[in-house]
């Protein structure tokens, strides 16, 4: 076998050592050929103290001998502006191009109002 490398760092953690959990890999059932595949269940408040909140989203990464789970930050919301143009993709072009002079009249108004002042 391979050494294996890590870069992991090492922090400081909130979570005392009296934390470890101890478990074992368990086997469930796939169908329709029922084969033991590994499962591996995991539960309990010491999660939600770890910041493992249900619905969070995970990264997972999968080394030999090691599972590191991480909370993924959630994504930042799309402004306005964003939102507004992701529905305007999916407009037909004939709309789209309506859309595009709509916006330069209203730049070409702003750009008068400003020339004005």
């Amino acid at each position: 076998m391979t050494p294996t490398y890590c870069i992991a760092e090492v922090t400081v953690q909130d979570i005392s050592f009296s934390a470890s959990r101890h478990i074992k890999v368990s086997a469930a059932s796939t169908l329709p050929a029922f084969r033991h595949i590994p499962a591996i269940h995991l539960k309990g408040m010491w999660l939600d103290a770890a910041g493992f909140t249900p619905g969070c989203a995970l990264d997972v990464k999968v080394m030999q001998g090691c599972i590191v789970l991480t909370v993924k930050e959630p994504e930042p919301e799309a402004s306005e502006m964003l939102q507004s143009l992701r529905v305007a993709e999916k407009l037909s072009a004939r709309k789209q191009k309506q859309v595009r002079e709509f916006i330069g009249v209203i730049a070409g108004k702003a750009a008068a109002k400003t020339a004005r002042t």
